[in-house]
């Protein structure tokens, strides 16, 4: 790893208008160049919003596709990378909650998502892949919401290269301080446990479609602690955070608390892990 400058957008996605949502993303992507960042993070299904249970929309979208290739169009312009959201419906005709990794040379990699909670089986189905992308300061995995829950994907990813976890969310139903305090109680030690960074954000505000998100976005270092937060649960925000390569390889330094350098998967395996 390299020293890095990632963004954090937690952004208003309204349902099924694909165009608005692209240029909200335009603009945020714009400023993050401005501002010299490397790697910009969008919400879950930042592109064409979250209904999960309605089949009919939003319309699920090849890739690559209309709002893919102006997607493709704005990460070269600006020249840098991003992660956001699609609806997704493969060759096959299957959807797929998508993530998807556009950089200045186009579509970089997608991920999708792989655990699939009751509210959202039947919109769209889960995948069995954990990619991990290759930046050129960096190397990153993604989660999108619910897979962050499952201890196991964090692990398999720091494994597997990883030294940052994006956590795209569309988390509604609580409060912004009753989110964060959730979120405290497992989001930091996904980077404690693993020796990463972990960066989350999250979608805000009326979609337009009966749900509405709090917002809530943040970073957390290697071990474990809070380094920058959105201020607002109620609007458009982005921060800006650097990441130091050096604070990656001090916590990585201390056998005893590099955890995964005493990982025994041998034994999780016996008993069926």
């Amino acid at each position: 790893m390299q020293d890095i400058r990632i963004a954090m957008v937690q952004m208003q996605s309204i349902v099924g208008n694909a165009e608005r949502n692209i240029d909200v993303i335009g603009r945020f992507v714009a400023e993050a160049a401005s501002n010299d960042v490397d790697i910009v993070c969008f919400p879950e299904l930042g592109i064409n919003g979250y209904n999960a249970g309605d089949t009919r929309s939003p319309e699920p979208e090849p890739i690559p596709g209309a709002s893919t290739d102006r997607l493709r169009d704005i990460a070269e312009g600006a020249g840098i990378t991003f992660l956001a959201g699609l609806l997704e419906r493969d060759e096959s005709g299957i959807v797929y909650n998508t993530q998807i990794v556009f950089g200045p040379g186009g579509i970089e990699g997608v991920y999708r998502k792989t655990h699939v909670p009751t509210t959202e089986i039947g919109t769209w189905c889960h995948s069995g892949d954990l990619p991990v992308f290759n930046h050129s300061k960096v190397r990153f995995g993604i989660e999108i919401c619910y897979d962050s829950h499952f201890p196991e994907v964090s692990t398999a990813l720091a494994s597997k290269g990883a030294e940052i976890i994006f956590l795209p969310h569309a988390s509604g139903g609580e409060t912004p301080e009753e989110k964060y305090a959730r979120w405290l109680r497992y989001v930091p030690a996904r980077a404690y446990d693993n020796g990463v960074f972990v960066a989350i954000c999250n979608q805000v505000g009326d979609n337009g479609a009966g749900r509405t998100f709090t917002g809530v976005s943040f970073v957390c270092d290697p071990r474990g602690e809070v380094i920058a937060r959105t201020e607002h649960g109620d609007r458009d925000e982005m921060i800006v955070v650097d990441l130091s390569a050096a604070s990656l390889a001090e916590a990585r330094q201390e056998p005893e608390t590099f955890f995964r350098h005493f990982r025994r998967p041998e034994i999780y395996k016996s008993w069926g892990l």
